[in-house]
Parts: C-alpha cells; structure tokens; sequence
C-alpha cells in the first residue's frame, strides 16, 4: 500500500485559500444521493458529498468505512496534541467531529474541515434520459437462481432439470437434499434445498434497474475556500489524478481542474 499523507488534517483548518475547481463531464452521469428501490433517480448536480468524493478518489484515498473511522480518530488525537492547552481549538468540530458531515450512504470525508464549498456555483442545464443499469443484488432467497447468469459449470445439469421441472428445488420440509456433494447423483422428481445449490452460486449477481442519467451541457464551476496545505495537494491531484475520477457511478468520468482565485 502506498504512503498517504494525511498531515494537512493537523494544522488547523484556516482557509486562507481561494479557488474554483472546474468539472467537464466525459460521459453521461447519474447522481443518486440515497438507496432507492427500483428507479435510481439523478440529481442535475453533484452534492458537496460526491465533490469530496471525487477529490479523494483524485488524491488515491479508497478508504473503507471501519479504516476511515479510525483514520479519523487518529488524526483527531495527534492534532489534539499539537494545540496548547488552553487553545478553544480543542473544542471545535474539527477535533470533536461531532459535527461531521454524512452521505446518505455513509461516506464521511476527511477533507470536510479543511476545504469548503461556497458560493458562487455553476450549474449547467442538463438533458436527461434513463437507461437500464446493471444493479448488483444479494439474493439468500430462490431468486438467485434465475437471477444469475453465472454459476459453477458443475451445476448445469440441475439448472436444466430444473427449467424443465423435472426437480424441484426450494427451501421447505420436503427439499431435503442439502448436500452439495449429493447433486450428481440428482434424478428426476427429487426435491433440492437451496443449501445444496446455493454456494455454487455467485454472492451477488446482477439485476437490470431503470436510473436516470444526465448529459451536462457545459461545465460545472464550485467555488472552495481552503488550507494552503491542502490547496496544492488538490491543485496537483486535479492534475495528475491517481486513478480515473468520476461522479455518482463509477462509470461517471469526468475531468476536474483547479484554478486560483485572488
């Protein structure tokens, strides 16, 4: 893993620096602030959340919800320390972070403090269209077993039995054959519990599921105030991204640009 540093979060958060960050969308995007359940409505403009997102994404920080607690709270200690004793800093939410900033998802940016979004904004007009995207489910039930277009090719044979209702396979008193080791010696008119079927069988599998996408017909302009610190870690970031950044769905590219503002 590579060394990330994360010392900007030590210093105090004084925005002393002022820039505009210049988003030009490379393909349609969809920007769904929670879970919904069959239609994935998109907003026409990326949440500060998204934004922070695709900075850290730029910055090379994929950070999963349990490490980025701890990160956190870790950096919160060490900066702590660094503050005299009697520094009102100690109580601000930048050290509590009891005024943390949440996605409907869950995603906490460690960015939130030291970099602020604030007016003016542009916000181009968008098109709007809606396509099918490939959701992934978790299915414990019998639906993924047609859900799935993939499985081990061990199992072909029962699929085929099955789609021809010559087995019945299901969860009830009746499916009692549960052992996977079982199912080559499968014969018409058996009954099969999913337990017997179920590992052979993809964690997750995919769903086709209506969301709306957006065409930007020009660019988005955010207007940020900053640390100095942290100013040239994103204006270099911006520049040369550690990895494709984008917004909303990871299939959202876009191209993202700093420039200062005196």
């Amino acid at each position: 893993m590579k060394n990330i540093d994360l010392n900007f979060f030590l210093e105090p958060p004084e925005l002393t620096e002022k820039g505009k960050i210049v988003i030009d969308a490379l393909s349609p995007l969809s920007m769904t602030t929670t879970q919904p359940g069959t239609y994935y409505r998109s907003q026409s403009a990326p949440t500060v959340n998204m934004l922070f997102g695709m900075l850290e994404n730029a910055l090379g920080w994929h950070f999963g919800p349990k490490d980025r607690t701890m990160l956190l709270k870790e950096l919160r200690k060490a900066a702590k320390k660094k503050l005299d004793r009697s520094d009102p800093l100690k109580g601000s939410e930048w050290i509590t972070g009891k005024e943390d900033d949440e996605s409907g998802v869950g995603f906490k940016s460690i960015l939130q403090y030291h970099l602020k979004f604030v007016a003016p904004n542009i916000e181009p007009e968008t098109m709007h269209f809606d396509d099918l995207w490939a959701r992934h489910v978790r299915e414990d039930g019998k639906t993924f077993i047609g859900g799935s277009r993939n499985y081990d090719i061990f199992i072909e044979r029962i699929i085929n039995l099955q789609k021809a209702k010559k087995i019945d396979i299901g969860d009830l008193a009746k499916h009692r054959i549960k052992d996977p080791d079982k199912l080559k010696d499968i014969e018409e008119g058996d009954k099969v519990n999913l337990k017997a079927v179920r590992p052979l069988f993809p964690q997750y599998y995919t769903s086709p599921t209506p969301r709306e996408y957006v065409i930007p017909k020009g660019n988005y302009v955010f207007t940020v105030e900053t640390t100095k610190s942290l100013k040239n870690k994103i204006e270099n970031a911006l520049n040369n991204p550690d990895s494709p950044i984008y917004l909303g769905t990871n299939d959202g590219w876009v191209e993202a640009s700093w420039e200062d503002l005196i």
